[in-house]
């Protein structure tokens, strides 16, 4: 079968952090899971809390018809009114089941922001180290990346930012606690980020975004 020169080029530069987990589970087969460690996929080894298994027996029990049926694109109204009261309470910041859509996981919501917000040939600026699927996921919607420095500690170099933002610069995407460093970017430099943003944006004449991963 034929494939798109763009699909086996993504094929060819697939995700080695996936290679990397079905590597570790070929050599647990091999010597014992006790003798491997995989450092690559964020799988967590904690057990969700017993009230989310409660939840789930409890779902169960009142036997509910049509639960597996299609829902609104955004989600159930029930669930984005509980994040947003979690939201709110968390951040401080008054927020609304409508300011919230469920998606599959955070791959998915970056897809959908930036299927949103890119245009072809606009620009994506990533400060490295970054999360490898970034370009796949720019790419997917007519983007690129930009990729600027960090400082020697991984913390945002607002200077190198600021000399990649141009013409084509739509979207700022950052990742607190980052992956890979661990970094927490702190309040200052993430108010300092805003604020040049907003100066960009007045200089460009157009809006630029900011993004958290």
């Amino acid at each position: 079968m034929a494939l798109a020169e763009k699909i086996q080029d993504a094929i060819e530069r697939s995700s080695w952090i996936r290679k990397m987990f079905e590597e570790g589970a070929r050599l647990k087969g091999l010597y014992g899971a006790d003798k491997v460690f995989v450092f690559s996929l964020g799988n967590p080894d904690l057990e969700p809390p017993e009230g989310f298994r409660q939840a789930l027996h409890s779902v169960i029990a009142e036997s509910p018809t049509g639960a597996h049926g299609y829902m609104a694109n955004a989600g159930y109204q029930e669930t984005r009114a509980a994040v947003a009261a979690y939201v709110s309470r968390e951040q401080g910041v008054e927020v609304s089941a409508e300011q919230v859509v469920m998606t599959c996981g955070a791959a998915g919501g970056l897809n959908c922001i930036l299927k949103t917000l890119l245009d072809p040939g606009d620009e994506v600026i990533v400060s490295a180290p970054y999360f490898v699927e970034y370009g796949f996921y720019a790419d997917n919607h007519g983007g690129q990346i930009r990729v600027v420095s960090t400082r020697e500690d991984f913390s945002l170099d607002l200077e190198a930012i600021e000399a990649a933002i141009n013409k084509r610069t739509k979207v700022v995407l950052i990742n607190s606690p980052n992956n890979p460093t661990g970094q927490v970017y702190d309040r200052d430099s993430l108010e300092d980020l805003g604020d040049l943003l907003s100066s960009s944006t007045s200089k460009l004449g157009r809006n630029l975004y900011l993004v958290s991963d």
